[in-house]
């Protein structure tokens, strides 16, 4: 019986400690962002979305576009098959945020 107790005790606290710590390793910041940003710059396609100012001043300012760069995988940034991924889901997402600009 006092295994038991042990065991569950021993199984909430650590369902606690997950719990507190899990969302700091979800959560981007914007060193994240911003790491993410300068790979990105060596890519054309990411430079053509910064020449268009309406994109530029998204990516710059808007924290919903920002957390989508911060998102993205560090280690497969660079990858082709990624880079496809990552160009649509942004690209999405600007166009998504412009039009609720102009609405």
């Amino acid at each position: 019986m006092k295994l038991l107790f042990f065991v569950l005790l021993f199984g909430f606290i650590l369902f606690l400690n997950l719990g507190l710590y899990l969302p700091s390793l979800m959560s981007v910041d914007e060193e994240d962002i911003g790491k993410n940003v300068s790979r990105l710059k060596k890519h054309k396609w990411f430079q053509e979305l910064l020449s268009d100012k309406g994109f530029k001043q998204l990516i710059i300012h808007d924290k919903d576009v920002r957390k989508v760069i911060g998102k993205f995988n560090d280690k497969k940034i660079d990858k082709e098959f990624f880079q496809n991924r990552y160009r649509k889901k942004l690209e999405n997402i600007l166009q998504q945020k412009l039009n609720d600009n102009l609405a």
